[in-house]
């Protein structure tokens, strides 16, 4: 795609309309076409062109409107000149040509070992967990989730992930949905569970230089001894040596699975008590001598507008100690966290002196309608289809990761690592030995790559041609090796011609390279020629068949069960108890956890999507409560059905009741059916109530009381027949 000159904002109105006036192209003398213009607001009730010309009319401080049809980004964006970034779609017109940006300022930049070298550089990192973001991924045909695998952290592939840290399981909510721990109470001990030591096998088989950290997030209720079925855990650090001893077993079941464990929090974005602190580390020795136990680290730390003013220089080369890292960044989606990230993982070291950034989170492998949807570098949650995307992030962050190893060294500041007065940053990276060098040089404007939090002062950002000078030993390895260039423009962070581009083999004149660079922009210059851009055939997404039934027994002893997904508890595969058959879905958690944040509800799980409830159903299911609860079945905010086994209370729809027959200790088929005429709810076959309110509002929620055992068999999901 050509590119076109980026404008800055600067003019007035040249025509200025009483509010309630009416307008044409004659309002609008400046064709804004073709380009996307940044900045803009978005204007929902605007469905054509002709609605954004007037929503921009009525608007005393607008200047241009654009409009795209539905199937792109889509939708009317209004407000004033800003920078114009390459992609196609859009029209629009504008009251005011806008100058071109002022001269930019010589853009020689030096590339040079021999002031000496920086800090070492530590990865890039992404995280499995802060809730649940990994579940599904498992949940997938293991063909097709090797191909995803494959993106996440095979070398020179797709992400070639560095660090993978995954959260340390505590049965709670810990964003999106909850993770299982390897003690859910006194005396449990399972290191099967769950799916984060599959994952890191996984990564271990493709790259077995990735490095792994675990944090928890959530802590087991059992630490608290003043929690109880129904009372959370408030404090899981009553007594630091149980704590620190029941995380250190965290390390035991990595050995179990082969694996070593290179780094372990303490607790994520919260202090530790102090005495928590000490006997996490004596514990750590005994198990794992090697591993190191990390302080907590600073989260979405940003960046600034200035360098940092000694160069980094005051900090120790060599630290592995997680100091200088930023724990998490990102939390954006799609297009604006390849922006975010690619701005992040450069100026996190210009202007903070991070030497390691974590995405959150590596994939989001969760429902939609969940908190923080497609966040991650990839999206993978519809199994039953096998389709996935491959998102922009991941191209951003390659960038880096595909051509800067662990244990490289950045060079000095104003020598290889500076932010570009027109906006953007230069930073490299150096191989020990001198002998092989990469680049990366990134432009992301200030309005698009902001990510959730964390520092991120304004700033102007201009078109330049980058010349960049090599000296030292750096150009010698150039002449010698010869140059790579990889290229991506993340304005439109879907446009997978425009990301992560192979340009080749590029020669020096002399001793000098020269980059054009537009908003947008990255380039990795590397003397290293492994880079690649994989590619797998991605199944064709399709939704949740409808009837669908599940018996858990063809499924793994310990695992989640397929396609449920829990937010409090631990919903588990498990043998079924007295009076059943084969294998059930069981609840593993008998004390209220210590909760982290989000939700600290009793055992709740989520079954799939939401868009397959609508019109006549019938949801059917077996159940064993072991102590006494009430069950609930929700469809986003409204009850289906509910039934307590110590009142006998009953819940369908709107319409309440009681003398249900519903105990514990024994097995009962529940179901309700949506009908043309309301709902109906059965117990044991027989009609416990009815209503003509209520229906279905959203994803499908089972949810418990109080923390109990408790068994699912035989549910399903069929259409109604009456």
């Amino acid at each position: 795609m050509a590119k076109n000159m980026l404008f800055f904002v600067v003019l007035p109105f040249v025509v200025s309309l009483a509010l309630g006036d009416t307008c044409d192209n004659s309002t609008f003398p400046t064709d804004a076409s073709g380009d996307q213009i940044l900045g803009l607001d978005a204007v929902g009730s605007a469905k054509s062109f002709e609605d954004c010309q007037q929503a921009c009319c009525q608007k005393s401080t607008c200047e241009v409107f654009q409009f795209e049809p539905p199937g792109g980004r889509g939708g009317c964006w209004i407000g004033r000149w800003g920078m114009r970034g390459p992609s196609t779609g859009w029209s629009g017109r504008g009251k005011a040509q806008p100058p071109p940006p002022p001269p930019a300022p010589p853009g020689l930049y030096v590339i040079d070992d021999t002031p000496g070298l920086g800090l070492r550089w530590e990865g890039v990192g992404a995280i499995s967990g802060g809730g649940a973001t990994s579940k599904l991924l498992k949940d997938y045909d293991p063909a097709v989730a090797s191909d995803i695998l494959d993106f996440l952290f095979l070398p020179n592939f797709g992400l070639n992930l560095q660090m993978l840290k995954v959260e340390i399981g505590g049965d709670a909510d810990a964003t999106e949905g909850a993770e299982p721990s390897h003690m859910h109470f006194d005396g449990d001990l399972n290191y099967n569970r769950g799916y984060e030591w599959w994952l890191m096998n996984e990564a271990k088989k493709r790259n077995p230089g990735i490095k792994l950290y675990g944090l928890p997030w959530s802590f087991p209720g059992w630490l608290d001894p003043s929690a109880t079925h129904d009372k959370p855990a408030k404090n899981p650090f009553a007594d630091a040596n149980t704590t620190a001893n029941y995380s250190a077993h965290f390390i035991l079941g990595a050995q179990s699975h082969n694996l070593a464990i290179d780094y372990i929090g303490q607790w994520n974005e919260r202090n530790a008590p102090g005495p928590y602190v000490p006997a996490l580390q004596a514990a750590v020795a005994k198990v794992s001598p090697n591993t190191i136990v990390l302080n907590r680290l600073p989260h979405y730390p940003g960046t600034t507008v200035t360098p940092d003013p000694q160069g980094c220089q005051q900090y120790q080369w060599n630290t592995t100690d997680g100091s200088r890292w930023a724990d998490e960044e990102g939390s954006v989606a799609d297009g604006q966290s390849a922006r975010c990230l690619a701005r992040c993982l450069s100026r996190n070291y210009v202007t903070e002196c991070r030497t390691a950034t974590f995405q959150w989170h590596l994939i989001s492998s969760f429902y939609d309608y969940l908190p923080w949807k497609r966040c991650g570098v990839a999206v993978a949650n519809t199994p039953w289809s096998g389709s996935y995307e491959i998102t922009s992030p991941t191209w951003a962050l390659a960038h880096t990761s595909q051509f800067a190893p662990i244990g490289w060294r950045y060079t000095m500041h104003n020598s290889g690592v500076q932010l570009l007065p027109s906006g953007g940053s230069v930073v490299t990276r150096v191989s020990q030995d001198l002998q092989d060098f990469s680049i990366v040089l990134e432009k992301m404007d200030h309005a698009s790559s902001y990510c959730a939090r964390g520092s991120h002062p304004s700033y102007d950002t201009y078109s330049e041609v980058v010349t960049l000078q090599l000296k030292g030993k750096l150009l010698a390895a150039a002449q010698s090796k010869g140059l790579y260039m990889w290229y991506s423009n993340l304005t439109d962070g879907n446009d997978s011609n425009q990301l992560f581009v192979n340009k080749g083999k590029v020669s020096l004149e002399n001793d000098t390279l020269k980059v054009p660079m537009f908003a947008g922009d990255i380039y990795t210059i590397t003397t290293l020629s492994t880079g690649g851009k994989g590619n797998h055939t991605v199944p064709a997404a399709k939704p949740l068949q409808i009837p669908y039934t599940q018996d858990f027994d063809n499924e793994t002893l310990y695992s989640p069960p397929k396609y449920w997904y829990d937010q409090m508890g631990a919903w588990e595969i498990h043998t079924a108890p007295a009076g059943g058959s084969g294998q059930v879905m069981r609840q593993m958690v008998p004390v209220w956890p210590a909760c982290w944040g989000y939700s600290c509800t009793g055992p709740t799980t989520y079954f799939g999507p939401s868009d397959y409830l609508q019109g006549t159903l019938n949801i059917s299911f077996a159940v064993y409560l072991e102590d006494d609860a009430k069950i609930s079945l929700n469809s986003g905010k409204n009850v289906l059905c509910s039934l307590d086994s110590e009142t006998g209370d009953f819940v369908v729809g709107k319409q309440t009741g009681t003398g249900a027959k519903f105990t514990h200790g024994m097995w009962h088929q529940v179901s309700v059916s949506t009908t043309s005429s309301g709902m109906v709810l059965m117990l044991d076959g027989a009609i416990l109530g009815k209503t003509t309110e209520g229906g279905f509002d959203g994803a499908l929620m089972l949810q418990l009381s109080r923390y109990v055992f408790a068994n699912i068999d035989n549910f399903s999901v069929t259409n109604s027949t009456n």
